[in-house]
C-alpha cells in the first residue's frame, strides 16, 4: 500500500478540525431551542405567581392610593336635554365645589405581612395612618363662584381609599366633632399617576419604572358638622388599612408633609417626588416627603364642571429586589457562554489527547448544562435561592465530570472540566448577587477570560493537529 502524503494528512486533519468547530457552532444554535423552552417555563411560573398575588390582593387589598380629605360643597344647576320625543326637558343636577386643605400632615407606621398560597409568598402590609388637615376660614374670591347656589349646610368631607376592601378601620373628627363616613358615588373624581414596578408580561426581569393613569372616584363621605365659613377647620382622620405591594398618597393639600416608617428592609420610593430625607437599614426604613401646590398640581378650589384634576403622587413600593424568577432568567442569559467554554474545552482535549469525542457525547454534556436551569428554577420555588443554586450547580458539576472521566478515561481531564464548571458557576453567582455593578464586573471578567483563552491557544498550529 502506498504511503499517504504528509501534506495530505495535515490537510485532512485540519479539515476535520474545522468540521468539528462547525458542528460545535451548530450544536450551540440547536441548544438555543431548549433555552427558549426553559424561558417559557420561567414565564409561566411567574405568571402563576402573579395570579396568586392578584387573588390575595382581591381579599386583603391591592395597591392603595390615599386621597383627600377635601371639603365638597354641593349646588344644583338646571341641565337641559332632549327626550325621546325630541322635546326639551330640564333636570336638576347636583354638582360640587371642592376645597383643598391649606396644609396637611400625614404620619404612617407600616408593618409588612407575608401571605402564603401553595409554594408562593406574597408581601402585603398593614398601615396605621394619621392625617391632619387644616383649612383656613373659607371665603369666595372668584366672582364666577359667588353666583353659585352653594348649600353649605350639606357640605361633605370627601375622602377615599383606592381599594376599600383594605379598609379595616376609620375614625375622624372635624373641630373635635366626630365624623361618620359613609359610602357615596359621584362626589369627586381625580386622576393620579401611580407608579408600578413589576415584571409586567415579561420574564426577563424588571424593565424599569412605568406609570399608569388611574381614575379615582371618591366613595367615602362624611357630613360636615359646622359652617366652614365661620372660622378655621381642622380635620383629623385615623385609619387602619391593608394592601399589597404599594402604598401611594395623592397630593391633596397646598402644602403637605408625609412621614412614613416601616419594617421593610428594601423599599422602593415611587411617585413624582423623592423623599426629602430617608434612612434604610436591615430593621426597616423612615422617609419624609414635602410637596406644595406649585409642584403637585393641586388647586385651592375647583368645581365639577372643570376638567378632571390630575394630582401628583408619592409613596413606597415593598419591592423584592431580585426574586428567584428574575435571577434564574439572568443566569439563563449566560447559557451560551457555558456551552461555548465547555465545548471548546472538549475540542482541545480531543486535539491534545488524540481521542475523538462523538457528537452525541457533546449533546449529552450540553443537555446536562441546560438541566441546571430547570433544577435551579424548581428548587428555588421551595427553598432559598442560594441553597438552590448550590445544589443544582454541585449536581451538574459532578454529573458532567464523571461523564468526562468515562469518555476519555483520564482523571486529569475530568478534574479540569469540573474546575472549569466550578469557576463558571461561582462567577455567575457573583454576577447574580450584584445589582448596579453587574454589567461592569461581567464585561471585565469576560475580557479577562478571552485574554486567557488567547494566551492558552497562542501556540496552536491550526494547519496541523500536532
Amino acid at each position: 500500500m502506498a504511503k499517504q502524503d504528509p501534506d495530505l494528512q495535515v490537510a485532512l486533519g485540519s479539515k476535520q478540525h474545522m468540521w468539528k468547530l462547525g458542528f460545535i457552532a451548530l450544536l450551540i444554535l440547536l441548544l438555543m431551542i431548549p433555552v427558549a423552552w426553559i424561558s417559557s417555563i420561567i414565564r409561566e411560573r411567574y405568571q402563576r405567581k402573579t395570579s396568586v398575588i392578584e387573588e390575595i390582593a382581591g381579599k386583603w387589598g391591592g395597591s392603595q392610593i390615599v386621597s383627600g380629605p377635601f371639603i365638597s360643597v354641593p349646588y344644583s344647576v338646571l341641565s337641559k336635554s332632549l327626550n325621546a320625543d325630541n322635546k326639551e326637558i330640564s333636570t336638576l343636577v347636583t354638582k360640587y365645589i371642592h376645597i383643598a386643605p391649606d396644609s396637611m400632615k400625614v404620619m404612617g407606621e407600616i408593618k409588612t405581612v407575608s401571605h402564603k398560597r401553595g409554594i408562593f409568598r406574597v408581601t402585603g402590609y398593614r398601615a396605621e395612618l394619621d392625617l391632619n388637615a387644616d383649612f383656613a376660614a373659607y371665603t369666595l374670591d372668584n366672582p364666577a363662584l359667588m353666583e353659585l347656589p352653594l348649600r353649605w349646610d350639606e357640605a361633605l368631607v370627601s375622602f377615599d381609599l383606592d381599594d376599600q376592601r383594605g379598609m379595616k378601620e376609620i375614625k375622624g373628627t372635624l373641630n373635635a366633632q366626630a365624623l361618620v363616613f359613609n359610602r357615596s358615588e359621584g362626589v369627586l373624581a381625580i386622576s393620579s399617576m401611580p407608579e408600578t414596578i413589576q415584571l409586567k408580561d415579561t420574564y426577563s426581569g424588571y424593565h424599569g419604572d412605568s406609570q399608569e393613569k388611574k381614575a379615582v372616584d371618591f366613595k367615602l363621605e362624611a357630613k360636615v358638622p359646622v359652617d366652614c365659613r365661620d372660622g378655621a377647620t381642622k380635620i383629623n382622620i385615623r385609619m387602619s388599612i391593608s394592601g399589597t405591594q404599594q402604598l401611594n398618597f395623592a397630593s391633596s393639600a397646598l402644602k403637605e408633609n408625609v412621614d412614613l416608617a416601616g419594617d421593610w428592609p428594601s423599599p422602593s420610593f415611587i411617585g413624582d417626588f423623592l423623599p426629602e430625607s430617608r434612612t434604610v437599614d436591615k430593621s426597616g426604613f423612615k422617609a419624609s416627603w414635602q410637596s406644595n401646590n406649585l409642584s403637585s398640581g393641586i388647586k385651592k378650589t375647583w368645581t365639577s364642571d372643570e376638567p378632571m384634576l390630575q394630582l401628583s403622587n408619592l409613596g413606597v413600593n415593598f419591592l423584592i429586589m431580585v426574586d428567584s424568577y428574575q435571577q434564574t432568567t439572568r443566569s439563563l442569559k449566560y447559557s451560551v457562554l457555558f456551552l461555548l467554554l465547555t465545548f471548546m474545552t472538549f475540542f482541545f482535549a480531543e486535539i491534545m489527547t488524540r481521542q475523538k469525542i462523538h457528537p452525541i457525547q457533546y449533546l449529552m454534556v450540553g443537555c446536562g448544562l441546560l438541566v441546571f436551569y430547570l433544577l435551579l428554577l424548581s428548587i428555588s420555588e421551595h427553598i432559598a435561592f442560594a441553597w438552590s443554586y448550590l445544589i443544582a450547580a454541585l449536581g451538574v458539576i459532578l454529573q458532567i465530570s464523571l461523564y468526562c472521566f468515562s469518555i476519555l478515561k483520564t482523571r486529569k481531564f475530568a478534574l479540569q472540566v469540573g474546575a472549569l464548571l466550578s469557576f463558571l458557576y461561582i462567577f455567575l453567582y457573583v454576577l447574580l448577587r450584584l445589582q448596579d455593578s453587574a454589567l461592569l464586573i461581567g464585561s471585565i471578567s469576560l475580557f479577562l477570560l478571552l485574554s486567557l483563552a488567547m494566551y492558552i491557544i497562542r501556540n496552536v498550529n491550526w494547519y496541523n493537529q500536532e
